[in-house]
């Protein structure tokens, strides 16, 4: 498109579409979780979408093995918590990207990213602003 008003609307058009389509994923994602336990059965670890930990429980057992034991459990718990996550994220926004596109994905991120919401937004709005003072004035 050569015109930058057309361009603008195009832009505006694809994030109602963008709007429409994805209209709850955030409170999806803000439910999901991953849960997981580690090979010997003793430590469960539960992460959040964005691989937080929210919750750890142990095996009375588990508190039986020395700190480098259980410090080991708890980690290989956590990392297949956060995988299972992953994979979850991974289904849940599955064609994001092709939806997006190559051009607004460099400009919000990749799908599933939520962790610098505000810097895209800001750096967003920055080049709109930057774009904006390219265009010409109104007509005289």
């Amino acid at each position: 498109m050569s015109d930058p008003l057309s361009a603008f609307d195009a832009l505006a058009g694809r994030i109602a579409d963008i709007q429409r389509r994805f209209a709850g994923l955030q409170e999806d994602l803000a439910e999901l979780s991953g849960t997981a336990t580690d090979d010997s059965g003793l430590v469960t670890a539960t992460v959040d979408a964005a691989g937080e930990l929210t919750g750890v429980t142990f095996a009375p057992a588990a508190l039986r093995a020395g700190t480098e034991e259980l410090a080991a459990m708890v980690l290989a718990a956590y990392r297949q918590a956060r995988s299972a996550a992953a994979e979850q994220l991974t289904d849940r926004t599955e064609g994001l990207e092709a939806t997006l596109g190559a051009g607004l994905g460099g400009l919000f991120g990749a799908p599933g990213d939520f962790s610098a919401e505000g810097r895209r937004l800001e750096e967003a709005i920055e080049r709109l602003g930057r774009l904006d003072g390219r265009l010409p004035g109104p007509p005289a």
